[in-house]
């Protein structure tokens, strides 16, 4: 004898079908409370799209922006929970004016730093004490990214959010390599930046109306700022030692 489901036994099936389905993504969301709004800001449109694709499948509400004033624009317009907000952007504004123009009005709204630049001690300063919940060098995974966003909102979002503890990743041989390129990389044209920049100012007169004082003072900011990065430098030498020592 065959046996109907009931309507209602079938609505359970796929209720049940559907909780399954959300299951598989680390961030779950209440259906009584709204999702939580994450702004990206960064003036490389690849990397905003993927962040957007990755916290989109998680139930966020991702919004995007490529510069200072959208960004200001976006968090006056759509309120985000949180701001990924780049510290190097095209245009007028870089990450810290934006932040500093947040910090104006609002103290509410999470902001983590992302950047690909190498920052004086003065600048580090600066920026935690306008108030960021992380600060972070590029390039940057998508799960120390979940991290931080989860870290961030889990407070403001105890019912919404369902966090599944994330596996760790060992970094392969050769992803710590590529880091350890690019961050060399963004050391050394920081580096040649201040000092062509000092140059050519030198060479084209700009700094004619300055007394020997202020030059001189000029030059050696350039260089305290380069001495700065040399613990960089060895942090990075050391690492490549452990690579080497591993085969890699």
């Amino acid at each position: 004898m065959l046996h109907h489901k009931s309507k209602t036994a079938v609505l359970l099936d796929e209720l049940t079908k559907k909780v399954l389905f959300m299951e598989k993504y680390s961030i779950m969301r209440d259906m009584g409370e709204d999702k939580p709004k994450l702004l990206v800001v960064d003036d490389e449109l690849d990397q905003c799209d993927s962040i957007k694709n990755y916290f989109s499948k998680r139930n966020f509400t991702v919004f995007t922006a490529s510069n200072g004033q959208d960004a200001l624009s976006s968090i006056k317009e759509n309120k985000p929970d949180m701001v990924l907000l780049d510290g190097k952007l095209k245009g007028e504004m870089e990450g810290k004016d934006v932040l500093h123009v947040i910090r104006q009005t609002d103290k509410r709204t999470k902001v983590a730093m992302i950047t690909g630049d190498v920052l004086t001690e003065q600048e580090m300063l600066e920026v935690v004490g306008l108030g960021i919940v992380d600060f972070l060098h590029k390039p940057v995974d998508m799960q120390t990214l979940e991290k931080v966003v989860k870290k961030a909102l889990k407070a403001s979002y105890p019912k919404a959010l369902h966090f599944e503890p994330i596996k760790a990743k060992e970094e392969t041989g050769d992803a710590s390599l590529r880091r350890i390129v690019h961050d060399l990389s963004n050391i050394t044209s920081d580096i040649a930046n201040k000092c062509e920049l000092y140059i050519l100012d030198e060479e084209e007169g700009l700094n004619k109306n300055k007394s020997e004082k202020e030059r001189l003072d000029m030059a050696i900011e350039i260089i305290k700022s380069v001495l700065k990065t040399s613990g960089r430098f060895k942090e990075l030498t050391r690492k490549l030692e452990a690579l080497v020592k591993k085969g890699i």
